[in-house]
């Protein structure tokens, strides 16, 4: 028998899973491991476990490790991987053990020093460790997903296994890295600053791998540049072992960067895939660990929600962002702690639940179906009719086998400010009520965030918004931005327009993607591409809102969070009344959102009179209307009738 180190990966999509409902099936998959073979828990997460296995060999270890999961969970045989390497003593047993322990989503970085940690004793024994310093990477990783922490961990990784033979006395340092064209304070740094920097290095101090951010090369006609940079830094490779690092890309254009390196330098291309929400909850448990607290029952899906919120513009900082999402809940318990011990009450200090960090996410639960959600808006009615309607179709066709299941995607065509991102999250309840969706949670983002700076890059970002997607609602507002016409042969919209395709018709019973916008330019967006029509057959219209109606969601905003005097009715309604067919029916006009901003002004100028007065209860007046209305953006340009108050 040998013993094995198992670093057993459960799919995103499974722990993803796994951590909503609150449970962790690693528990019940060891607890049975147990009893079938010799085995060790070493780590155990909610997305994979360290495991020492004692096994006659490597392929009848995962034969066996394989067996108990399939046992356990028959329908779900896929959502398992094992890395596995012998359990050897020793520098390199602490090394594998920590690169297994520690990092979360770069799973191909632990196959490939896994590989290597059993080449490089043949390596050595022939003589050939020159080979492996000679060897360098192509890391297509995203930033904030670890390319830092890899060239950390490889540094180390080379100094236990004694790859660098000037090394004896331990001087060498683990990695330096390099941003081309990077922005300092005098001003850009250049290819030459950085050839020239790393060769007053290697005179200095000495590195085991260099971290060189590459991305710059991307850019359109660089590639000669890229040729003739690698070309400089060819004569360090004995000293030097280089991680090149890129976007994540789409395989061709990422084969066109390799296959430039390749010219010129022994390459190996490893990809990182953008960080799924699930790797993301990781370091998300590691920070509240670490500050003293316990994750309680559904604060993920708080976490998961504000993960999708950060996500929305496009930019998104992987780690360092779940890391911020976590301090400040820790923040948050602490205030909630503090505030309910001073009334006298009772508080869990060790975990955290979404009840003591309510007012973290904009989104509230909701106590209704989504159903009684969508006919409580004002002037919804039809489109509620609409969407049971649509939801009894789909529904009969999963139903009846000789029916095909239409596809599920919509176009909501509106004005700004109709109600359509309201909607589309009821939408995702009511699907995922009816069992339509799986998850039914709402990824909101414009079109152009899913647009990327190179080519390549718009492609995987767009497949990795899709991925979030799955069993969710994919809301893309402004859609008509991701085509503008046939003259704009670089834009990078059409790449986002076509993978979103491929996306939604691959996962067309898994996802359902509504794109929203004008009624002239969705047309427009229709006729980007020929295909789109036919898998967006739902198409929902949004009819701007009426006086009266626009009067009603005022008031009803108000009376939801506010006193108010009597006198504030008649002046709002008095208003909206005002408001001309002109400003109504203008695109510019925002509907919803014009009362919204209008609603807040409001409560703004109350709550100033409020803390001037020394007072703490707010009751909105007529007055604290007057003066809102009176700005800039509120009051009406386009044949303004002149109102007594004003």
């Amino acid at each position: 028998m040998q013993a094995f180190i198992v670093r057993a990966n459960l799919s995103n999509s499974f722990a993803y899973d796994c951590i909503v409902s609150g449970g962790n099936q690693l528990d019940d998959y060891y607890a049975l491991l147990r009893e079938r073979m010799a085995v060790g828990r070493l780590m155990l997460r909610y997305t994979f476990c360290v495991l020492r296995v004692e096994a006659e060999s490597r392929s009848k270890c995962i034969e066996d490790l394989s067996s108990v999961w399939n046992e356990l969970f028959p329908e779900n045989a896929e959502d398992i991987s094992f890395i596995v390497t012998p359990d050897v003593g020793g520098d390199v047993k602490e090394l594998m053990a920590a690169i297994y322990n520690g990092y979360y989503g770069i799973l191909p970085y632990q196959q490939m020093t896994t590989e290597l940690a059993s080449e490089i004793p043949l390596l050595r024994e022939r003589g050939a460790l020159g080979a492996l310093r000679r060897q360098n990477y192509l890391i297509a990783i995203d930033s904030g997903c670890g390319f830092t922490t890899m060239l950390s961990s490889f540094g180390d990784y080379l100094s236990r296994m004694k790859v660098y033979d000037d090394d004896k006395e331990g001087k060498r340092k683990n990695y330096c890295e390099y941003k081309l064209a990077a922005e300092t304070e005098n001003g850009f740094v250049s290819a030459a600053d950085t050839v020239n920097d790393l060769r007053d290095n290697l005179s200095n101090n000495v590195y085991n791998v260099i971290g060189l951010d590459i991305s710059y090369f991307l850019g359109d006609g660089k590639f000669d540049e890229l040729r003739s940079f690698i070309k400089r830094i060819d004569v360090m490779q004995d000293d030097y072992i280089f991680f090149f690092r890129i976007p994540f890309l789409e395989k061709k254009a990422l084969d066109d960067v390799a296959s430039v390196l390749s010219d010129v330098a022994l390459l190996k291309t490893v990809q990182i895939a953008p960080l799924h929400d699930a790797v993301l909850a990781e370091r998300f448990y590691d920070v509240l660990k670490k500050h003293g607290y316990n994750m309680g029952e559904s604060l993920a899906e708080t976490f998961f929600e504000r993960v999708r919120a950060e996500k929305r513009d496009g930019r998104f900082y992987g780690f360092k962002t779940a890391e911020k999402i976590a301090q400040e809940i820790v923040l948050q318990k602490a205030a909630h702690d503090s505030e309910e011990e001073a009334k006298g009450n009772a508080v869990d200090r060790l975990t955290i639940s979404p009840d003591d960090v309510s007012g973290f996410t904009a989104v509230k639960k909701k106590d209704k179906d989504g159903y009684e959600q969508l006919y409580e808006l004002i002037g919804m009615e039809n489109i509620a009719e609409r969407v049971k309607e649509i939801v009894s179709q789909v529904k009969l066709a999963a139903a009846d086998e000789r029916l095909d299941r239409p596809c599920i995607h919509m176009r909501f065509i509106g004005s700004p400010g109709t109600g359509k991102t309201t909607v589309a999250r009821i939408i995702g309840q009511i699907f995922r009520e009816e069992g339509l969706l799986r998850k039914g949670a709402f990824m909101e983002y414009t079109a152009r965030s899913l647009c990327a700076e190179y080519v390549g890059q718009t492609a995987a970002r767009t497949a990795a918004v899709c991925r979030d997607s799955y069993g969710s609602v994919l809301f893309i507002d402004e859609a008509y931005a991701l085509y503008q016409d046939d003259t704009h042969t670089n834009d990078y919209g059409k790449e986002a327009l076509t993978t979103l395709i491929s996306e939604m018709e691959n996962h067309r019973d898994d996802m359902l993607v509504i794109m929203a916008g004008y009624t002239d330019d969705m047309e427009t967006l229709m006729k980007g591409n020929a295909g789109l029509r036919s898998r967006m057959p739902y198409a929902i219209t949004f009819e701007n809102y009426t006086r009266e109606q626009l009067f009603d969601i005022f008031m009803l905003m108000v009376k939801k969070h506010f006193d108010y005097t009597p006198e504030l009715e008649n002046e709002v309604h008095q208003y909206f009344r005002s408001l001309s067919d002109e400003l109504l029916s203008s695109r510019e006009f925002a509907n919803a959102r014009f009362v919204r901003n209008l609603y807040e002004r409001t409560w703004s100028k109350a709550a100033l009179r409020a803390s001037l007065a020394g007072v703490n209860r707010i009751a909105l007046s007529r007055d604290d209307f007057i003066a809102a209305s009176s700005e800039k953006e509120f009051s009406e340009k386009l044949e303004q009738k002149k109102r007594i108050g004003f």
